[in-house]
């Protein structure tokens, strides 16, 4: 594509030279340019798009693109024709969307938001959208796939560039539907146009990311801006039991239809039976059967059905795409055959129904790992560790992805929060899950959680390789349980 086509499809970019230069990739990592590229120097929260302007030219870049208050900076680079715009990041996904030819026209677009269940959710739609004979593709915190392409995921939702790149890969592929997680980080960093969405889910709202919102008013602001500027002709889906729920119907754009197990919404669940192995619930009257575990998990379902009833898919086809899912990775996953269950749940709310539903279906004891990552918010920590505490028979606590904090810092947070004698302190995770399997009797519950799926720990200075799961499976054969 030329790059006068370029700035012709972006009102907010202006090209005045080196309009017939063809454009062969857009990019806004200079590590990532290629020959024939246009970088885009976008301003970042730790460093500025323009410090690489030099490295992005060595790599093949042909054309920049800055903000008009950075005009002055880049005299020197009159060689390569310079685009300027108002705002860098915003015009990027223009780009972006202008290059790959606005591939998300030729599918259905579903977002999935809010603070937990956001995984699940995408799970159980891409199942339910198999057993119906379509073609999905997700876009999540696991990985992204269509087909048989399976990729792992380096952002819940990726850089404007990767993801109509990997939206044109699945226009290519067939791809009927994408179901996509969209994070809080990505609605306020522009990375997605959120008028593009067909269908867009509300799951719920809790304490987590502020480290980067500066409170949850302005993480609610942001994830509300999924449905505030949505089409008009857009369906919206609402967790109506959760008070940021509530908050939301009043705001959002599209038709809006709400889920919940109390109250009146359109689509009113009812658990009938939990138990380790699965749940009994309905919708409206009409029984379902699945393998997932806890209330919460009702909630996940509830969001997927009322999606799938707005894509006109039968109950039959729902029941029958359950059954093909026995776990969601990192989710209450159970490890082995006894009752050692890893799971994701990584903020106080999370935790707070992984413990529910723990404490509703134990017959022994609960004993509960986990740790908070480094560089995150810390205002959860001391919170995290008082959940833990008063729901679990004992908690141990230890080191999660301390990334460059002092793992024994982190836990000193933690600590704060502890008010109780039922907790010992193994900073070690390889440790900790040892010692918690090593105090298992029969029929006790242990619960791993805070990394999930994972299969890595972020250290100060390096990345290992550490997932709970095969930790846990070690420890099983090794201590005979």
């Amino acid at each position: 594509m030329k790059l006068r086509q370029i700035a012709e499809r972006c009102s907010d970019l202006q090209c005045t030279e080196g309009g017939e230069l063809e454009i062969r990739m857009v990019c806004s990592d200079s590590r990532q340019v290629k020959e024939g590229g246009l970088f885009i120097a976008i301003e970042g929260y730790r460093e500025n798009g323009l410090k690489y302007v030099e490295d992005a030219l060595r790599r093949g870049a042909v054309a920049l693109v800055v903000e008009e208050r950075f005009r002055a900076n880049l005299k020197e680079h009159a060689g390569a024709p310079i685009c300027y715009t108002q705002n860098a990041r915003k015009c990027a996904l223009n780009i972006a969307r202008a290059f790959y030819d606005y591939p998300s026209k030729s599918f259905s677009l579903i977002g999935v938001t809010g603070t937990n269940g956001k995984t699940t959710v995408t799970y159980l739609l891409e199942a339910i959208l198999r057993a119906h004979g379509k073609n999905p593709g997700i876009i999540g915190t696991v990985s992204y796939r269509y087909n048989n392409v399976v990729e792992k995921a380096h952002n819940t939702t990726p850089d404007p560039m990767f993801t109509q790149s990997l939206f044109s890969e699945m226009r290519k592929g067939a791809v009927s539907h994408v179901v996509m997680e969209v994070s809080s980080h990505a609605l306020a960093m522009d990375r997605i146009r959120t008028e593009d969405f067909d269908i867009a889910v509300f799951t719920n709202l809790s304490q987590d990311h502020l480290d980067f919102h500066a409170d949850m008013e302005d993480y609610f602001k942001a994830k509300s801006s999924l449905f505030t500027s949505l089409r008009r002709n857009a369906e919206v889906v609402i967790n109506s039991d959760d008070g940021y729920g509530k908050k939301l119907l009043s705001l959002t754009r599209g038709k809006v239809h709400t889920f919940g197990i109390s109250g009146t919404p359109d689509f009113l669940g009812e658990i009938d039976t939990l138990t380790l192995s699965g749940t009994k619930c309905s919708v409206n009257g009409q029984e379902f059967e699945m393998g997932l575990v806890g209330e919460h998990n009702v909630y996940n379902f509830l969001a997927a059905y009322a999606v799938s009833r707005l894509l006109s898919i039968h109950d039959d086809t729902i029941r029958a795409a359950l059954l093909e899912i026995k776990y969601i990775p990192g989710r209450f996953e159970r490890v082995g055959e006894g009752n050692v269950f890893v799971d994701y749940a990584h903020t106080p709310d999370a935790l707070d129904h992984l413990l529910d539903a723990a404490n509703r279906l134990k017959i022994g004891r609960i004993i509960t790992v986990f740790g908070c990552g480094g560089d995150r918010d810390r205002k959860k920590r001391p919170v995290m560790g008082s959940v833990v505490e008063g729901k679990s028979n004992l908690a141990i606590v230890t080191s999660d992805n301390p990334r460059t904090e002092d793992p024994i810092a982190i836990i000193e947070d933690i600590r704060k929060g502890l008010k109780g004698q039922n907790h010992l302190i193994i900073s070690d995770r390889k440790e900790a899950i040892f010692r918690a399997i090593e105090i298992a009797e029969k029929d006790d519950i242990v619960l791993i959680a805070g990394k999930g799926h994972e299969d890595y720990q972020i250290l100060k200075d390096r990345t290992i390789h550490f997932d709970d799961r095969e930790i846990a499976l070690e420890a099983m054969r090794v201590l005979g349980k």
